[in-house]
């Protein structure tokens, strides 16, 4: 499982670059729908591949087109608004605050117990994420011009960690294969409306070969890949051991940086990587095991 999960931490890592390269020629909540509609087909398809019952308990639908109004409606108004108003140094420094908050709700919910050496990892991961953003993207600020987009995209961060974690209950019943194709079929047609001035104004011919293909590895690899297993890490091993892997994104992002575009890792980005790796590992540790 934590080798899945380290495949998921290090896609979503990479996808950042491959959204923003693709958004070039796509408008960001047209991309977003086409995104998770091609995510939840093939996921569909290979239920059927693989002849994965269908049904949901009548009383688990509802629970089910919520979670992915959390999750993928929601989630991607509130980042897509949020980065307007904020800086990217920001957004992925707020956005990575995900494990955290995923801790704390499950600790005060008393579904989770948040050890002392769970807590130390995880503020010793957020401690280098922090470093890691600070030396990529700049500074990292909180001023009054930027606060609405700040807050924007801590509702983003909140909405990630419910998603997790209202996800736990379903997974019990259904495979992850599952509750994540009908959770983004769900969100993504509840995007339609906001959606639809960008569909149709979109120039489709103007698409290049590049975005097409960026789109395709956004849509099966990052979402409908990378979110089942994701969902798998919370139904074997929890909501908190596996929302720490996602502190990996922002150092994954960097290494996929200096490996592809040549950007050079700077001394503050190798002492935020060895954090977060130090805090995920005490996260992930026997003494941290999760308690019912």
């Amino acid at each position: 499982m934590d080798l899945r999960l380290l495949f998921v931490a290090l896609v979503w890592g990479v996808n950042f670059s491959v959204i923003k390269f693709a958004l070039t020629d796509f408008h960001p909540l047209g991309f977003t729908v086409l995104r998770f509609a091609l995510a939840a087909f093939f996921l569909v398809t290979l239920m059927l591949a693989t002849r994965e019952p269908f049904a949901v308990l009548r009383r688990d639908r509802i629970s089910i087109v919520i979670l992915g109004f959390i999750g993928i409606t929601l989630y991607n108004i509130f980042f897509m608004e949020g980065l307007k108003y904020t800086s990217a140094a920001n957004s992925a420094l707020l956005i990575s605050l995900s494990p955290l908050f995923g801790a704390l709700i499950q600790a005060s919910s008393g579904n989770e117990k948040l050890t002392a050496r769970a807590g130390s990892g995880l503020g010793l991961a957020s401690v280098g994420v922090f470093l890691v953003i600070r030396s990529h993207h700049g500074e990292v600020s909180l001023t009054s011009s930027g606060v609405i987009g700040d807050l924007l995209t801590l509702c983003a961060t909140l909405t990630w960690a419910l998603y997790t974690i209202r996800a736990k209950p379903l997974l019990e019943r259904y495979s992850a294969m599952k509750v994540t194709a009908y959770s983004m079929a769900a969100g993504g047609v509840l995007l339609i409306p906001l959606s639809l001035p960008g569909l149709i104004n979109q120039s489709w011919p103007g698409i290049s070969v590049g975005s097409w293909s960026a789109l395709g590895f956004a849509a099966f690899i990052a979402a409908g890949v990378a979110y089942v297993l994701w969902y798998q890490g919370v139904k074997q091993i929890g909501v908190t051991r596996t929302m720490v892997y996602h502190y990996l994104m922002p150092f994954a992002a960097v290494l996929f940086a200096a490996a592809a575009l040549h950007e050079r890792i700077t001394v503050l980005q190798v002492i935020g990587g060895t954090a977060i790796l130090t805090g995920v590992y005490l996260v992930q540790s026997r003494n941290s095991k999760r308690e019912p």
